[in-house]
């Protein structure tokens, strides 16, 4: 979580700038995904659901923020519910911004996860999500994990640090991102 915090607080800054007023936001399990929070606007009645423990916690800090729970059996090595209990309850919801948490982006096999559940509850989010974003930090790019997400084409905008190599992200921009 302290890893990079500076760089994926600037990451969270810029992301919670496309957050518009009145959303229903869900933020997936992660150390960028838990920087969000703190940057999200304030007094825009925004609902947050996530799935994680730090965030739901951060999240409860933010009186102004109406908070929704998933809940299941916690996987340690994510930081929150995963499980087909948490996978349902997502299922249900008509979320307008997803913001999917990524192990790698990679062009050619797109967002990836290391855990195979973890990777289930990202397409279910993607699915029941309107606009699908991603936060990246540089490590994380041209990286692939062992279980498909998304291809770069179904995530509406993505997020990624100032230093960026330029070269990975034309790979990126040919492959749909």
């Amino acid at each position: 979580m302290e890893d990079r915090r500076d760089r994926k607080q600037a990451l969270a800054r810029k992301a919670a700038s496309l957050v518009k007023p009145g959303q229903f936001v869900f933020l997936d399990s992660g150390s960028a995904n838990l920087a969000f929070v703190t940057f999200l606007p304030e007094d825009v009645e925004l609902t947050v659901a996530t799935n994680s423990i730090d965030i739901a916690a951060a999240a409860l800090r933010r009186p102004d923020l109406r908070l929704i729970m998933i809940g299941g059996d916690v996987d340690h090595c994510v930081g929150g519910c995963v499980d087909a209990q948490a996978t349902l309850s997502l299922m249900k919801m008509n979320i307008d911004l997803g913001v999917i948490g990524a192990c790698g982006v990679s062009a050619e096999t797109g967002v990836s996860a290391h855990d195979s559940s973890d990777a289930t509850f990202k397409r279910a989010l993607a699915a029941a999500s309107r606009k699908r974003l991603v936060l990246t930090t540089n490590e994380k790019l041209a990286a692939r994990a062992p279980h498909r997400v998304a291809e770069l084409k179904d995530i509406d905008a993505f997020v990624v640090e100032q230093d960026a190599d330029t070269n990975t992200l034309e790979e990126l921009a040919a492959a749909g991102c």
